[in-house]
């Protein structure tokens, strides 16, 4: 810790040690203090940050100055070539000091999409009109990618047309935040199969998407009408729609290729995800690179906030790993398509009887909230058969009225002929 710029200049800059050459060694001392003071002049001047960014410089100076300096005469100029442009102020004060000693610095900023922060009254640049992609120093010309003038003007084009306008470019992003919303039961049906730019607290800030989702649950039906408590139900089962009726998606028993290597996969409460990946039974590798790491993100989310009761307790961070990593096709492929500006995929779960929700079930349903999936619970029962493994109480619940017992689900496929004909029975008995 230290009082002042010149406190931290004096005991750091002894740090830079060449022996080799001791007049090499003064100009290195030299270029350190005078970068260290320039940054220190700047408005968002903050003496622990600066503290910080000295010791990179005296990191990075040891790990080039043998390469750069090696045999070092005061006749030589080194050369340092730097690909790609200072993402960072630290490298934007590395190459300053390198240019104040023997070095000759140049940057090579080949992809006109991505600039270079460093900037100096005393640095001469070169703007030329074609932009390449060179993901580093190429072997062989193969490695090149160069665009063609219409792909830079679909590039500019893009610019102008998908940031902050309220468009959005197909997967634009890849990274996202759910936001639960409190809603009535009314406004269920009307932002079901709505896209969720299109919903309220929806945005987008750095990057990642704020998703505003359904999770609810139903209490009951609306003055025992269950014709149309059915037909209700019925409207929901859009498009990207999973239904569970009266049976669990998963249970401790079925057959799971990940289970014997859940204790590999978590270390520490962290997931391994090198480990993952490669292993033979990872399921997601057909998957886009993005939807992948947003998978990954949502387990290490659902375990960190231990939203699922006996996390970190009793070996229940395990199964979590072995469920998520193990969910059924019909899921991944609308995780695959799923676009976070657009419609989200919804999960409809129904349980007219007075059985509980499985640890299994409890941990896709937790899951699917966080990925971005509206959920919502169907009990006519008004039992609390959801909610014994959640950790939190997060869903919104609906009371609609009476609790009815042992209704039969209507096969949603067919036109929910027994609920039609008893809405005409109503109707001719209304009218004879």
């Amino acid at each position: 810790t230290y009082g002042s710029v010149e406190q931290l200049l004096a005991h750091l800059s002894a740090n830079i040690q060449y022996p080799a050459n001791t007049e090499l060694q003064r100009l290195m001392v030299k270029a350190f203090v005078d970068v260290i003071l320039e940054e220190s002049q700047s408005s968002q001047f903050n003496l622990h940050k600066l503290t910080n960014q000295a010791v990179y410089l005296l990191c990075w100076l040891k790990r080039y100055q043998g390469p750069l300096f090696s045999d070092w005469k005061m006749s030589q100029i080194a050369c340092l070539v730097y690909l790609g442009g200072c993402r960072n102020l630290q490298e934007t004060l590395f190459l300053k000091m390198m240019a104040k000693l023997p070095v000759d610095v140049v940057i090579l900023t080949p992809d006109l999409g991505h600039k270079c922060k460093l900037q100096d009254v005393v640095l001469f640049e070169i703007h030329n009109a074609e932009s390449m992609t060179v993901e580093e120093f190429p072997d062989e010309s193969g490695e090149v990618k160069v665009g063609t003038a219409a792909y830079h003007a679909q590039r500019e084009l893009d610019t102008l047309l998908y940031q902050d306008s309220g468009m959005y470019r197909s997967m634009q992003y890849d990274k996202a935040v759910t936001v639960s919303l409190q809603t009535t039961y009314e406004e269920i049906a009307i932002l079901w199969n709505q896209e969720v730019k299109y919903r309220p607290n929806f945005s987008i800030v750095d990057g990642t998407v704020n998703l505003p989702v359904i999770f609810a649950k139903v209490c009951g039906v609306k003055n025992a009408e269950v014709p149309q408590y059915w037909a209700k139900i019925k409207e929901l089962l859009v498009e990207n729609t999973l239904v569970v009726k009266n049976r669990p998606m998963v249970q401790g028993t079925d057959a799971n290729p990940v289970k014997p290597f859940a204790t590999e996969f978590l270390k520490n409460g962290k997931l391994q995800r090198a480990k993952i990946k490669n292993h033979k039974s990872y399921q997601y590798g057909v998957l886009r690179e993005g939807m992948q790491e947003y998978i990954l993100d949502k387990l290490q989310t659902l375990i960190d906030r231990r939203l699922i009761k006996g996390t970190f307790q009793n070996g229940t961070e395990y199964t979590i790993v072995s469920t998520v990593l193990n969910m059924g096709r019909d899921t991944i492929r609308l995780l695959q398509k799923f676009d976070f500006t657009k419609k989200n995929p919804k999960l409809v779960y129904i349980n007219t009887t007075e059985r509980m929700i499985t640890l299994e079930d409890s941990i896709l349903v937790m899951y699917l909230n966080l990925v971005g999936f509206d959920v919502v619970f169907y009990i006519p029962t008004g039992y609390q058969n959801v909610e014994k493994y959640f950790a939190k109480a997060m869903m919104e619940e609906h009371q609609l009225g009476e609790y009815l017992y042992d209704l039969q689900i209507p096969d949603f496929e067919s036109p929910l002929s027994g609920v039609y004909q008893s809405l005409i029975g109503k109707i001719f008995k209304r009218t004879t």
